[in-house]
């Protein structure tokens, strides 16, 4: 049996002293609490703080759902960079795609030929490493789970001092903030009395809710995202035969996967940290948002001239945005994220073809229908939901009534808007402040806080989704373990004084 906790501190303890302390227990805070025990050149007390009873999985990967999928192939998914085949070892030990992870998937293998397993079973993965690490590791260090939420945080001399919500505190010389995204925040047409309409469902990651939808329910829903695609998949495998719209300002949908496209590239770490990135040693520095995009569409034309596709130059500028992005100025950074990153992220979130081909045959049969426009208002009537939508370009309003509204709009991104309580006590106080490109917190090059001063604070890092601003897209697997491994040094050596 799987143990459901790992030494966690008793809620009776008025004051624990720990060297560092990682608010958020899911991908990020998980691999950052093994890299750091695997790095640090004496043995350290760590705690991660998180309140899932399962550290390792967080949202993304807290599910048993069957059609919660990686959106891309199983060998770009990884905790140790360099042993890039871990996962795939670990899962094939396990029986593969007919496996001993609590449930067969014989789904899992796509019709490319590539593994795209669930996402609780990689968050079952991330959990045994973090198990393992626990166990023993190359420092000695002490790795405890302290099942609780993080909710407020004073400056002391040496550290902080944070307050827990079960009464605990936690004096620790290093913060580490690596919780990800909360949960979806209702859009403002559903801030009112709608909200509380039994049919509107705000968190799509509620399987129970999804489910409680009856198979013919008129269902909207909000937004056109790899989540989108998610809830819509499980309502269709839970049976649903009811008319379901999904609606989105853009209308952009995640763009499928070419037929005939190859697989990952064997090389992806070596891509990732290469002194000067692929795109930037082929085509130059960029000052503005839009001319590496202009770039990108010239070089595509090129490749779908050669008889190729688009993925292939589209993946070496994926891999590339850790150099393009810095590069750019703040005002073009905003740019990019007003007007041009829904564009990106359609490209660079697609579809495991496993989702893909259940949302398309749904699409074929009339039963599925994507639309570019907006919600503008929504109110209760009845025992529906009436909804007044204006299409994209003619302007057209019209009112219907569904019987269901799933919010696949996704989290807020700036801290200031975050419904976390710890995050909104750091902002609050001025040691966390909101990058200036208006989405996650301002961080320097080793994701040390920058606060109101602009003074880098030795004592607080924030990593992972939340410094898209500084380093854009950290949203991958990959991205994240590669930039917290280069991280570790610095921290470890801080950590050795």
């Amino acid at each position: 049996m799987r143990p459901r906790s790992f030494g966690q501190i008793s809620r009776e303890t008025p004051v624990t002293a720990v060297d560092v302390a990682v608010v958020g227990g899911g991908f990020t805070g998980t691999a950052f609490a093994i890299h750091l025990s695997r790095t640090a050149g004496r043995p350290l007390d760590i705690a991660i703080v998180e309140p899932r009873a399962r550290p390792g999985c967080g949202v993304a990967y807290d599910t048993d759902d069957p059609d919660h999928r990686l959106n891309a192939p199983l060998q770009v998914h990884f905790v140790y960079p360099d042993a890039p085949d871990h996962l795939h070892d670990w899962y094939v030990e396990r029986g593969g795609p007919v496996s001993d992870l609590g449930t067969d998937d014989p789904e899992a293998l796509g019709p490319d030929g590539n593994l795209y397993i669930r996402r609780g079973d990689f968050g079952r993965y991330v959990e045994a490493q973090l198990r393992a690490h626990i166990a023993g590791n190359a420092s000695g260090s002490r790795i405890r789970h302290v099942r609780a939420r993080a909710v407020a945080a004073r400056r002391t001399a040496d550290g902080y001092r944070l307050t827990l919500d079960g009464g605990q505190t936690l004096a620790a010389r290093l913060t580490v903030l690596a919780a990800g995204y909360d949960r979806p925040q209702a859009p403002p047409p559903f801030a009112g009395a709608a909200s509380g309409h039994a049919g509107f469902v705000a968190d799509p990651w509620d399987a129970a809710r999804l489910r409680d939808i009856p198979a013919d329910a008129r269902v909207l829903v909000l937004g056109m995202s790899q989540t989108a695609s998610d809830a819509i998949a499980v309502l269709l495998r839970n049976g649903h035969n009811g008319p379901i719209a999904a609606v989105a300002r853009r209308g952009l949908r995640p763009r499928a996967k070419p037929a005939g496209a190859s697989g990952p590239p064997p090389d992806i770490v070596e891509r990732i940290v290469r002194p000067v990135s692929l795109f930037t040693a082929a085509h130059g520095r960029h000052g503005t948002a839009l001319s590496p995009l202009h770039t990108l569409r010239a070089e595509v034309r090129r490749a779908e001239a050669a008889g190729s596709d688009w993925t292939g130059p589209f993946g070496d500028l994926r891999d590339s945005v850790w150099d393009v992005w810095p590069a750019l100025p703040t005002a073009e950074r905003r740019r990019f994220l007003r007007h041009l990153r829904v564009w990106y992220d359609a490209h660079r979130f697609q579809l495991p073809p496993q989702v893909e081909a259940r949302i398309a045959a749904a699409e074929a049969a009339g039963q599925l229908s994507f639309e570019a426009a907006r919600c503008e208002s929504a109110a209760s009537d009845g025992s529906a939901i009436s909804v007044t939508l204006r299409r994209r370009g003619s302007g057209e309003r019209r009112r219907e009534r569904f019987d269901a509204v799933v919010n696949c709009t996704g989290p807020a991104l700036r801290p200031d808007r975050s419904g976390n309580p710890f995050v909104a006590d750091l902002t609050a106080q001025g040691h966390a402040t909101l990058h200036p490109a208006g989405i996650g917190f301002n961080v320097d090059r080793e994701c040390r806080a920058l606060g109101a001063g602009g003074r880098a604070d030795p004592h607080l890092r924030i990593v992972g989704p939340p410094v898209y601003g500084a380093f854009a897209d950290q949203q991958g697997a990959a991205f994240i373990a590669l930039r917290l491994c280069a991280l570790m040094p610095g921290i470890a050596a801080a950590l050795q004084r």
